[in-house]
């Protein structure tokens, strides 16, 4: 409540001291005390209750109270004190007047006295120049002076003790100790305020000079509310000069104007000052002026509750040097980025200080996983820890540089590290590691590829022995022959035998280069593939017309064919030329590892949507270790020049491309002594026939 009359009576009459608003709020209780008195006498009288009635009295005291509480309200402060220059009115009609008085005559004197001094209060008190108090102290001397005069007491005028139906001190001798009190104490008063005003402005004074000389811009601002004491907008109070040469703008563009018209203008659309000033609870603000080209940072604090001081410093240069350190950091950290290590700084108690690693390794290493953190617990073996902290001790030592390599679980892979332990001082040396993973993994495959070149060239020279070996020996077989056909010391049954071995040497001469040809295919990535509508039946019967003849003179080997689907017009999609030659190979491989016994071919139904071909012999079978690599070009069992079996170790090579080039896998299942069978699955496709195959 209190505080509310402060408020209401602050904003009225415009003050700012605190001793003010209480004065204000005296004069208030005074006048209205005053007036309740009147009202309550004049009420009382009225109702003839009162024994002691003084009608003129009661509304002496409303007029003069009630004035005053007008002009309290309405007029200036000087005027209202003058109103009670009316009092002595009061004492008049109560105690003076033979009418109306309302005590006996002896007692008028002591009571007019004690009526007139609270008024005398009020002139010393409120009243800014004493004569008041001096013409108030005469109107009261003069009435003092009439009822003594008239009551008979001018001959007690110099005594100290009057006596009348009681003993009291002379009321003259009163009124005139009491102003020259208050003349003293007002006196006393007035010099200590004019000592305080003078300091008061002098340190205004200085205060206002450091204002105007401070380096940094100072604006204050007040805060103005509505009716319902809401803040509603700003208003600019002062400025100094630093604040008009950093902005460019002088003081009486904007002193006493509103923010809302002023910030616009001045800093743009830079930053929400309602929001900084009336809202935000911050104390610390920063914003780009674009218009200068300049950043701020902005303080700002309360004087009072609605004052508010800026403080604007001009941090541009400041700003300039951390964008310039975020430049050079940025640039140092491309640098970093750009070499492939990892650094940390160690002492020489092998704590780790410090450590920079690139982010793009995409290591997830957090700050407190490392700094602060021994190298015996950071994941390295005793024995490496114990390495890494000898090599630390000499570097700090002798000066050297020393290089551990080591390995390290990260998310759950083994990675390898190449360390370098350099001094950096005496304390404590730098350590950089490169992750050597790759390179060492790229050294293995070297080793292996290495490996797998010298076993090429070995085998591409055993290839070239035994193709010259294969070739020579048809071509010599053809030769001889041919020869001998001219010679008439044969008769035409033996030349019709001479001429069956030159064909047959022909075929294999034919056979060793078309698998060159395919082999110069394959290698220069030339062999289209061409799947048409493949007739399965077809394609087997045909194989097995193709080796029944050779097999004529080899009773010892039985060739079967199986096929799962009885329809002559069963087909699939695939190209028939390369399932063929497939299938041709494998044939030919297996009659070629039998000596007796049997060689199935065929296919028969894997799944709903999916052909088994294969290829089964009884031949002299794979040794296990071997299985993996009888696929592989030039390779051979046997790669002796002279051997059992011919060939150039390209038949099973080609038959795997020519599979996956048609969508399947070539498979060998064998054992030593008991044979071998081959097979390879494709997508059944069915074509120009819509049954299924039938067991």
């Amino acid at each position: 409540m209190l505080k509310r009359i402060t408020k209401s009576i602050t904003r009225r009459y415009q003050l700012e001291s605190k001793n003010e608003i209480l004065k204000i709020i005296g004069l208030y209780v005074f006048i209205i005390f005053g007036l309740v008195i009147g009202l309550g006498l004049f009420a009382v009288d009225l109702t003839g209750l009162s024994k002691d009635e003084c009608l003129p009295g009661d509304i002496a005291i409303i007029i003069i109270f009630g004035i005053a509480l007008f002009g309290l309200r309405n007029i200036h402060m000087r005027w209202i004190i003058r109103i009670f220059f009316l009092a002595p009115l009061i004492p008049y009609f109560f105690f003076i007047s033979d009418s109306f008085s309302i005590v006996p005559k002896q007692l008028s004197i002591p009571y007019t006295l004690w009526t007139l001094i609270p008024f005398s209060l009020i002139f010393l008190i409120y009243s800014d120049k004493k004569r008041d108090l001096s013409v108030f102290y005469g109107l009261s001397f003069i009435i003092l002076f009439i009822r003594i005069y008239l009551d008979g007491f001018t001959g007690s005028i110099l005594n100290l003790h009057w006596e009348a139906e009681g003993l009291f001190i002379n009321p003259l001798l009163v009124l005139t100790a009491f102003y020259l009190g208050s003349i003293l104490i007002s006196w006393h008063f007035q010099n200590s305020i004019k000592n305080l005003t003078e300091q008061k402005e002098d340190t205004e004074r200085l205060i206002n000079q450091t204002i105007r000389s401070l380096p940094v811009g100072m604006m204050m601002l007040e805060i103005a509310n509505d009716e319902f004491e809401t803040p509603s907008h700003l208003v600019v109070r002062k400025t100094n000069l630093a604040f008009e040469r950093n902005f460019r703008i002088t003081s009486r563009e904007i002193k006493d104007q509103q923010a809302d018209d002023v910030f616009p203008k001045v800093f743009r659309d830079s930053f929400d000052w309602n929001k900084q000033y009336l809202k935000s609870r911050k104390h610390h603000f920063s914003f780009y002026l674009e218009r200068l080209d300049k950043y701020f940072d902005v303080v700002t604090f309360r004087l009072t509750e609605n004052q508010i001081v800026s403080l604007f410093m001009d941090v541009t240069d400041k700003q300039s040097l951390i964008l310039e350190l975020e430049e050079n950091k940025l640039r140092y950290q491309v640098l970093l980025e750009a070499v492939p290590d990892l650094f940390f700084i160690i002492d020489k108690d092998g704590i780790y200080v410090d450590f920079v690693f690139k982010e793009s390794e995409g290591f997830q290493i957090k700050p407190e996983d490392i700094v602060g953190n021994s190298i015996f617990e950071v994941g390295f073996s005793e024995k490496m820890s114990s390495r890494i902290f000898q090599c630390i001790q000499n570097c700090i030592e002798f000066d050297s540089i020393e290089t551990i390599e080591y390995a390290l679980e990260i998310e759950g892979t083994s990675a390898l590290f190449e360390m370098r332990i350099a001094r950096l001082n005496d304390h404590s040396v730098i350590s950089l590691a490169r992750d050597i993973t790759k390179r060492k993994l790229e050294e293995i495959k070297l080793e292996e590829a290495k490996i797998k070149a010298e076993e090429a060239d070995r085998l591409k020279t055993s290839f070239l022995a035994n193709i010259s070996h294969e070739i020579r020996t048809p071509m010599n077989a053809i030769i001889g022959f041919s020869k001998m056909i001219g010679s008439a010391d044969f008769d035409d049954e033996e030349k019709s035998k001479f001429i069956e071995i030159i064909i047959t040497n022909g075929k294999l001469l034919l056979t060793l280069i078309n698998d060159m040809i395919s082999l110069s295919k394959i290698e220069s990535d030339t062999l289209v593939v061409k799947k048409v509508p493949c007739k399965i039946n077809d394609v087997m019967s045909g194989l097995y017309k193709d080796f029944i003849y050779e097999l004529e003179d080899k009773k010892s080997i039985q060739l079967k064919v199986c096929t799962d689907n009885p329809n002559p017009k069963f087909a699939i999609s695939t190209d028939p030329i390369l399932l063929h030659a497939i299938l041709y190979k494998l044939i030919d491989n297996g009659i070629k590892f039998t000596d007796a016994g049997e060689v199935e071919f065929g296919y028969r139904s894997h799944s709903v949507n999916q052909l088994e071909f294969f290829v089964r012999d009884t031949g002299i079978g794979i040794d296990e270790k071997d299985q993996k690599r009888i696929f592989e070009r030039f390779h051979q069992l046997d790669n002796r020049t002279i051997r059992a079996y011919e060939g150039t170790g390209l038949g099973l090579s080609i038959a795997q491309h020519y599979v996956r080039l048609i969508g399947g896998s070539l498979k060998v299942n064998s054992k030593m002594g008991k044979g071998s069978e081959f097979s390879f699955i494709l997508l059944f496709t069915p074509e120009e026939s819509p049954l299924k195959i039938v067991r």
